[in-house]
């Protein structure tokens, strides 16, 4: 007699799909399709640039934190998402001298893991040096965003810009050279200075100069930014309660900024 038992499909299915998740996820070395070393760069008090360019397509991401358990990720500034070559991943608000461990990883478009051995860098210490004095141009004092030339989404929300969150940012939908961004504050200031932190997508999205107007049509700057690294203060004397943020000249793109910071001195 026939003693053979036959499973229907649909469980044998089932079990299949079963057995296949029990498989660990296996990656293999990220550094095999890596040119050229992994290392940080652009390391400031605040943040830290990884630029790496891979042989094959992958999307990229950075896991890090203080120890190897990590406990944060950084995402490549390719905002389009899909697998590429050439990688730029930003790592902002970090502690000022302090050690971080981090990991590069990746995904090929056929599901193939990559992954780095941890690595680890030190941030630099805190810049002294005088300042311009407070920043009223937050949330937390009572600021708030009134306009702006466009917003990518949700993610990259206007209001992003003064949050004071490094980890967050403001992006327009494409605005390059057009795109701006209107801050009040909660009362009218003597102003000290200005400061702005501009977003980048590495070739594109990078503000490299803009000027302020205030609700009076004063204009103060034009003030030309350096680089994308960290915050850059800008010093300016005036009066006003809203300031927008022109941009003047860009790299293209999604133009917007990190953070951006209107000063006075302290009460």
């Amino acid at each position: 007699m026939d003693r053979t038992v036959r499973l229907p499909l649909v469980l044998i299915a089932a079990l299949a799909l079963t057995a296949a998740r029990a498989q660990p996820l296996v990656s293999l070395p990220v550094e095999d399709v890596i040119d050229g070393p992994i290392a940080m760069s652009q390391i400031t008090a605040t943040s830290a640039t990884l630029i790496v360019t891979t042989t094959i397509d992958l999307a990229c991401v950075v896991v890090f934190g203080p120890d190897d358990g990590f406990g944060q990720l950084a995402l490549d500034a390719d905002m389009g998402g899909g697998a590429h070559r050439d990688h730029q991943v930003f790592l902002r608000g970090l502690e000022p001298d302090t050690e971080y461990a981090y990991r590069l990883q990746g995904s090929a478009a056929d599901g193939t893991f990559y992954a780095s051995e941890v690595l680890r860098f030190r941030t630099a210490a805190t810049e002294g040096g005088p300042t311009l004095g407070v920043d009223v141009a937050t949330v937390e004092a009572g600021a708030t965003v009134v306009a702006a030339s466009s917003e990518f989404g949700g993610a990259y929300a206007a209001a992003n810009a003064i949050d004071g969150d490094a980890r967050s940012e403001w992006s327009s939908r494409g605005d390059g050279d057009a795109a701006f961004i209107t801050v009040r504050l909660r009362e009218p200031i003597e102003v000290t200075g200005f400061g702005l932190w501009t977003r980048t997508m590495g070739a594109s999205a990078q503000i490299e100069r803009f000027e302020v107007v205030n609700e009076h049509g004063e204009v103060f700057g034009p003030f030309e930014v350096p680089d994308a690294a960290s915050a850059h203060d800008f010093a300016a004397s005036g009066r006003g309660q809203e300031f927008t943020f022109r941009v003047l000249a860009s790299s293209g793109g999604n133009t917007g900024v990190v953070e951006v910071a209107v000063y006075t001195l302290p009460r």
